[in-house]
């Protein structure tokens, strides 16, 4: 039971991570600081794909 509630917040974790990236490429567009957007895109994009793997 307890692995399990581990694995569960380890989820919800990931995916707070994961809007947080993603608020913040929107954020960074909106305000026209594109650049920015761009950094952060990668970032998002790099840990998605690096959780993908795990």
């Amino acid at each position: 039971m307890i692995d399990n509630m581990h694995l569960n917040n380890d989820l919800i974790e990931d995916k707070q991570i994961e809007k947080i990236l993603f608020r913040a490429v929107d954020l960074f567009k909106k305000t026209g600081l594109t650049d920015l957007a761009e950094k952060w895109d990668r970032i998002l994009k790099t840990y998605v794909a690096k959780k993908e793997i795990v």
